[in-house]
């Protein structure tokens, strides 16, 4: 169950979750364009309304009908609103009186306020489109899903067991079963987690694992790290410092007794991210993927498409143990 097999790209349906502020949508984005360079035809879906991915391809608008964003890259936002009229359309008779439910302000409200209504729309929609064939196969291959947050996901997976014992048979009912079975699958559907080597992010993680280790049965994949600092000195020059600093102060060379201060910081945030790290491997059995921080703050497409390029390489060689040597910091966008 946990832990990859095989490439990460052999699944048709790939999910990401972390904690907002991650770098989860840069993660993504990454991955999909290696997946086009290497001749698939990939769909980001990105859930909510927080449309990041507009940012990270540099376009306009993208919206609920999946539409090119570059690098042969598909991309989609699964608005909720628009998700449900569909669901309503599909399983009502007569489109007027679905389009006028849809419509209805007091039912909106309602739709938005009752539990799992949003997830039961989310879930008909990613269904319909892992199953859409074109003339040569699959549509969309593969399906990359970035889920709003931890939370989201932790419900999305819940639904099949939550609904089991609430609804009888009938349409939703072939939609849950439908999407368990599609979740469930080891070889369809995959789940990798996205964090830093801070703290608090880094327990939640830990906790996340758990609990979709202990509750759920969705096959998971590999664990991304972003923003690992770099080592500041090597242990020779970090045996220096005492000695820099004490010349300083005796020459009073007060520039350089903060740049030693300076580094001495460094050192302590390098430290404690890489004993965050060592607790992920320690409490997480999964492929572990380090991703540097640079100080670049824009991301072009080139520079994405190689972090995919060099992440996939690392995890179809097995090479867990050591950062991964990419040019761009991640955990920018969330």
């Amino acid at each position: 169950m946990f832990g990859l097999s095989g490439s990460l790209l052999d699944r048709r349906l790939l999910m990401f979750t972390g904690k907002g502020g991650v770098g989860k949508t840069t993660i993504v984005a990454s991955l999909a364009l290696e997946a086009a360079r290497r001749g698939r035809r990939p769909l980001i879906v990105e859930l909510g309304h927080r449309a990041s991915m507009e940012s990270v391809f540099a376009v306009d608008t993208i919206g609920y009908v999946p539409s090119e964003v570059g690098g042969g890259v598909w991309a989609m936002n699964l608005d909720f609103e628009e998700a449900l009229a569909e669901y309503l359309e599909e399983h009502i008779p007569v489109k007027r009186v679905a389009r006028t439910i849809t419509r209805n302000k007091t039912l909106q409200k309602f739709f938005h306020a009752a539990p799992s209504v949003a997830e039961v729309a989310t879930l008909n929609k990613l269904s319909a489109l892992e199953g859409e064939r074109g003339p040569q196969g699959y549509r969309w291959d593969p399906i990359f899903v970035d889920l709003d947050a931890t939370g989201h996901a932790i419900m999305l997976l819940n639904l099949p067991s939550v609904m089991d014992g609430l609804i009888g048979d009938g349409p939703m009912r072939r939609l849950i079963d439908g999407f368990s079975s599609l979740l469930t699958d080891p070889r369809r559907t995959i789940l990798s987690l996205v964090t830093l080597p801070l703290e608090l992010p880094a327990q939640e993680t830990v906790e996340l694992y758990e609990r979709l280790a202990k509750h759920h049965d969705v096959e998971l994949g590999a664990l991304f790290v972003n923003q690992v600092p770099p080592r500041p000195l090597s242990p020779k020059q970090a045996g220096l410092l005492d000695r820099l600093e004490h010349q300083a102060r005796a020459f009073e060379l007060d520039t350089l007794v903060d740049d030693v201060a300076i580094a001495r910081r460094a050192m302590r945030y390098h430290a404690n991210a890489r004993a965050q790290i060592n607790r992920l491997r320690r409490d997480i059995p999964l492929p572990i993927v380090e991703l540097p921080t640079i100080a670049s703050r824009s991301l072009d497409l080139e520079t994405v498409s190689l972090m995919g390029q060099q992440t996939l390489a690392l995890l179809d060689k097995g090479l867990e143990r050591e950062p991964a040597d990419l040019p761009a910091e991640t955990g920018r966008r969330s």
